[in-house]
């Protein structure tokens, strides 16, 4: 009897959305399925893309948090308290920040040629520019200005790469994964909880689905790195390394007011600003200064600011992978979480703060009452939970191929392939490795 389709990718994010439309566009008959229900117009379109959202930026942080499962927001900072899945069509892709620097820490799961190839594929389908940016007068300037205080410690600020285009009307429309399958045909999207998948001898013959069982020839599991070791836990997948080796980001965010000299004219239309300042030995944090969105109430007397005036800063912190550090479950295969800071992971966050006050003093001030806070710990870019091995050693879940080790014709796309500390924003990495992992889907490994 033949397979209902070719490939079934569970969970529809920026990741599976493009595993499915690269195995797509190869012909293969693709079902890509989503748990939870669409929270945008269209399903899988990125809910910033709301006129109010453009109008207002600081009101978009509180309505996408609200479409985020947090798993225990009460827990100690070492539980992860940030820790949290978006279960909607689209995912996580609907509320994303959609940065998209190049990774700062390949491996050799793929050559540098193979890396460059994926991420211009990865770019093009999520519509990745920067040049837009360099219209901003505050991005001008700041550039400058920072860049005469950096370059003496061997950094520079660049433009940073973000998946959104201008419009007509110089709106962003912001990607998501609506728009990385809506040019595809062939894949047909429906919904509903992947329960637990079905396999013998190393096959996997289907997933049951709300009491059905679907069938499929492969599957690609891309429930980000907290859904994928899930499922693959409650189907009864166990190898040592699942869940272990876990990575995320201290995600440091501060605003500031702008030194005059450094902005457009009160009331004169201005793009916003986006510019990367990318990891050094030194310097091992990921610094970010954009006009974006902010957590903050601001405080008197700066409760009412020119817009021109604002920006805020971003440190990303990376965590070290440790074996140690990763998630547990219990018989139910709900998660924990345990992933203490070591010496190396807060002397980097404590360089984070020194350099945001830095750059805040060279460019302004800061926003009353909008100093450098912290975001709950695992709320920014986990990593590792089901990372790739050279070799079936126990320390990894999935080959170079993304295909889990022991399996036929059970595939991964995920952040939670990386093995390595990234120190940038991995979504455009994770997009490269899902198309990798089609490839090799798509060629049987040879």
């Amino acid at each position: 009897m033949a397979a209902d389709f070719d490939v079934a990718v569970i969970g529809s994010g920026p990741l599976g959305a493009a595993a499915a439309r690269r195995l797509a566009e190869a012909g293969m008959r693709v079902l890509l399925l989503e748990e939870g229900p669409a929270i945008s117009d269209p399903p899988g379109a990125h809910l910033r893309n709301q006129a109010r959202f453009q109008a207002d930026p600081d009101s978009y942080l509180p309505e996408a948090t609200g479409h985020l499962a947090f798993f225990d927001d009460s827990q100690p900072r070492d539980r992860l308290p940030g820790a949290a899945v978006t279960e909607a069509w689209g995912g996580q892709g609907t509320i994303w920040t959609n940065l998209c620097p190049r990774g700062d820490a390949p491996w050799d799961a793929l050559s540098a040629e193979a890396w460059d190839r994926y991420y211009q594929i990865a770019e093009s389908y999520l519509g990745v520019q920067a040049e837009g940016f360099e219209r901003s007068i505050r991005q001008a300037r700041i550039k400058e200005k920072l860049s005469a205080v950096l370059s003496g410690e061997g950094r520079a600020v660049e433009a940073l790469p973000v998946a959104a285009q201008f419009g007509p009307d110089d709106a962003l429309h912001f990607t998501g994964p609506h728009d990385i399958w809506a040019s595809c045909t062939g894949i047909i999207r429906r919904e509903g909880k992947a329960e637990t998948l079905i396999y013998e001898n190393g096959q996997v013959r289907g997933v049951r689905l709300n009491g059905d069982t679907i069938e499929a020839a492969a599957f690609v599991v891309a429930g980000g790195a907290i859904g994928t070791p899930r499922l693959l836990h409650r189907s009864g997948i166990r190898p040592p390394a699942l869940g272990r080796w876990l990575s995320y980001h201290p995600l440091m965010v501060a605003q500031l007011v702008l030194d005059e000299s450094l902005c457009a004219a009160p009331g004169d239309a201005d793009r916003p600003p986006r510019l990367q300042i990318r990891p050094t030995p030194e310097a091992e944090w990921y610094s970010v200064v954009l006009r974006d969105v902010s957590p903050f109430q601001p405080e008197a007397p700066d409760q009412e600011v020119d817009p021109n005036r604002l920006v805020e800063i971003q440190g990303i912190c990376p965590v070290d992978p440790r074996e140690e550090n990763g998630i547990r479950y219990d018989d139910a295969s709900h998660p924990t979480f345990h992933v203490p800071l070591s010496a190396a992971d807060q002397a980097r966050m404590e360089g984070a703060v020194a350099d945001a006050d830095a750059l805040a003093q060279t460019l302004g001030r800061y926003r009353a009452g909008c100093r450098s806070t912290w975001m709950p710990f695992g709320f920014a870019h986990m990593t590792g939970t089901t990372r790739m091995s050279a070799q079936d050693d126990g320390t990894g879940v999935a080959d170079f191929d993304g295909r889990v080790w022991g399996f036929e014709n059970l595939y991964l796309a995920t952040n939670g392939l990386i093995p390595t500390r990234m120190a940038v924003n991995p979504t455009l990495t994770g997009v490269a490795l899902a198309l990798h992992v089609a490839d090799r889907l798509l060629s049987g490994g040879d």
